[in-house]
This record gives C-alpha cells, sequence and structure tokens, in this order.
C-alpha cells in the first residue's frame, strides 16, 4: 500500500517482524561463534566441561564464561594465542545486532569474567585490542583496567 505521497506504507506489525529477525539470540550468537571460532571453541569446550559437566545449547549462556576463560589461559602463551581481535570485532557485532539477552550475556558472562586472574603484563595486548565500548562494560564491573596491579 502506498500513502498520498506515493510512499509505502509499513505497519507496525511488519515493522516489528522486520525487527525481531535482525535481534540475535543468546542461542544463535552461541552456535555461531562455535562456526566461526573452532579451535577457540574447542578450548572453551574443555573448560566448561571442567565446570558443567557437559556441552549443550541449554547452557549457552554460562558457556561464554568458559570463552572468557580460555582466553585468558591463552593471554600468557604467545604461541597459543588466538586471534583476539576477531574475537572482539565478532562480539561487538553482536552487541549491535543482538538483544538486551545477548547484552547482557555478553557483559555479564564473557566481559566480567575476561581477563579473571590474568597478570598485568599479560593483559596489557589483548586489552588494548578490546573495543572501546567493550572496556566501559568492562571499567562499569570492575572499576580499573586489568592492566593495573
Amino acid at each position: 500500500m502506498t500513502d498520498a505521497s506515493g510512499r509505502t506504507k509499513v505497519s507496525d506489525v511488519t515493522v516489528h517482524r522486520l525487527l525481531m529477525r535482525s535481534v540475535v539470540s543468546v542461542l544463535e550468537m552461541y552456535h555461531g561463534f562455535r562456526k566461526q571460532f573452532p579451535k577457540l571453541t574447542r578450548a572453551a569446550d574443555a573448560k566448561h566441561l571442567q565446570i558443567w559437566g557437559n556441552v549443550d545449547y541449554d547452557t549457552a549462556y554460562v558457556w561464554f564464561e568458559s570463552l572468557a576463560a580460555a582466553i585468558n589461559d591463552q593471554m600468557g602463551d604467545e604461541k597459543q594465542r588466538t586471534d583476539i581481535a576477531s574475537v572482539f570485532t565478532y562480539f561487538q557485532g553482536q552487541l549491535r545486532a543482538g538483544s538486551h539477552e545477548v547484552e547482557n550475556c555478553i557483559e555479564v558472562s564473557f566481559i566480567e569474567n575476561l581477563f579473571w586472574e590474568v597478570k598485568p603484563s599479560f593483559a596489557t595486548s589483548v586489552w588494548s585490542q578490546l573495543p572501546k565500548s567493550m572496556q566501559r562494560l568492562y571499567l562499569n564491573f570492575h572499576g580499573r583496567p586489568p592492566t593495573q596491579e
């Protein structure tokens, strides 16, 4: 349908459906990450199995804690370190496209656990790659960057 000026009219229902299609769920983010980063996924799965006993979609939200732990383990080992910039880019895209649930998952399950018990000297190069918006989430929770003693 068009209005008097010839522009296409879109109903509120259609707009809502289009917006909902663009919203990413935690489960979609979980599956997308696993597909895009298989090596890091294996490391996170190993961590997750130690804590939770199994890896499946029912624990997708808390799986991102295990992912943060796997990344933390790699921070001190240059040979093992993953392409962290790509991981952060992935999450930044998810923050833009995701729902409140996705934002909460990234903040609470991933960002708050990132750098946990990592020596500041190991955290420095990774912190500098973390996008400013994600640094703010970290600082809002921890109150200081992980590069300080």
